[in-house]
């Protein structure tokens, strides 16, 4: 019997490769864990922004259903506005009253990611018949 086999530790190289691999595994992990971090905060903004912008739809159409006289869509408010910042996002919404029965209302709103500004438009028609 080996008397190195009957100790069982461990040589100065297995410990160094081991040091080796655990210290990339570390280093991958925080790389990817800030990287998931700014994900997330992106997220958390586009998410308030669209949200934003479909409450502002859903009250312009509760707008152009208030009939007090028959008329639909001709409530004093059911007309373009903004810009608003609420939250960090900035929205304005158009209403285009071309087709007197189909209105189109598009909302607009933008909000900041690191080093710029992102935009979008969410754009439908609501029906005034």
């Amino acid at each position: 019997m080996n008397a190195r086999s009957a100790e069982g530790g461990f040589t100065l190289i297995e410990v160094l490769v081991a040091v080796l691999v655990l210290g990339i595994g570390i280093t991958a992990l925080v790389g990817t864990s800030a990287l998931v971090t700014r994900q997330v905060g992106r997220g958390r903004i586009v998410t308030i922004a669209n949200q934003l912008a479909n409450q502002k739809i859903d009250e312009l159409r509760r707008l152009a259903l208030k009939d007090g006289a028959g008329n639909k869509c001709t409530d004093a408010q059911f007309v373009s506005g903004g810009p608003v910042t609420t939250r960090s996002v900035t929205y304005s919404w158009t209403v285009d009253k071309t087709a007197p029965k189909a209105p189109v209302v598009t909302v607009s709103a933008s909000y900041p990611v690191t080093g710029a500004t992102k935009n979008f438009s969410i754009t439908t028609v609501v029906g005034c018949y």
